[in-house]
């Protein structure tokens, strides 16, 4: 029950003291309205809770696989728009390797894997992810699945983050563990481009490659140390050196 809800119930309940000059019967009919409104809202908030927590049970991995497949280790307190809805204060976890989001059902132990095709965008601590379908005019090189903001101007950053479990045979033991590989892809004019090195992202930035070579240089960013910041930052410089135009 949310805050509104318990402000009109004690609103309520006030009304039942006697105040000087209040009709009696006037006190009554606002109470009564006042729950019903409440009970109103009641019912409207577990009808959107159940429409969040109505999905397939999620089984997950072996516990005996080295590492973890999700893109944070521990359960992180965010937000996720599920269905035209968004909720705010909801444990999630997202698995990399099945492309999925987590969450514990509401009045049980175990866990529900939300539908992907229902959400459109879910946020965690320092992530924003965003659902994106596959559409060969604009998303060229993307496919249909979650994609984490890394910026959103003029220009776009994002990065696909996957997780693969890799198998081997050690000494007749199977041994397994989870593999990280992410893809970064600029959005510039309406278009979604994939982006590895520092020449590809220059290539794509071609009008300001002179300028944005001289802001590496000066900020002495290294590209191999850090490329995710470096293409956010590539990015930023670009939509700066560009705004007059």
């Amino acid at each position: 029950m949310n805050r509104i809800i318990v402000l009109v119930i004690l609103i309520a309940m006030s009304a039942v003291c006697p105040v000087f000059g209040q009709n009696a019967s006037a006190d009554s009919s606002f109470r009564e309205q006042a729950v019903r409104y409440a009970h109103t809202r009641y019912v409207y908030s577990t009808a959107d809770q159940a429409r969040l927590y109505n999905g397939a049970e999620y089984v997950g991995h072996l516990p005996s696989i080295k590492g973890y497949p999700y893109v944070d280790s521990l359960w992180r307190v965010g937000t996720v728009t599920y269905d035209g809805v968004t909720y705010e204060n909801i444990r999630l976890l997202y698995d990399l390797v099945d492309d999925v989001v987590v969450v514990p059902h509401i009045d049980s132990v175990y866990r529900i894997q939300l539908q992907g095709i229902k959400i459109s965008r879910f946020s965690i601590p320092n992530h924003t992810f965003v659902r994106i379908v596959r559409d060969t005019a604009h998303n060229v090189g993307l496919r249909t699945g979650f994609y984490d903001q890394l910026y959103d101007g003029r220009s776009k950053v994002l990065a696909r983050r996957i997780k693969t479990i890799n198998t081997e045979l050690v000494q007749n033991a199977v041994k397994e563990e989870y593999l990280s590989v992410t893809y970064y892809y600029i959005g510039k004019n309406g278009l979604f481009y994939p982006v590895k090195s520092k020449r590809s992202v220059l290539n794509l930035f071609a009008d300001q490659k002179k300028v944005l070579r001289k802001y590496l240089r000066e900020n002495r960013i290294k590209f191999a140390k850090d490329r995710e910041a470096a293409i956010v930052k590539l990015a930023q410089q670009y939509d700066e050196a560009t705004r007059s135009l």
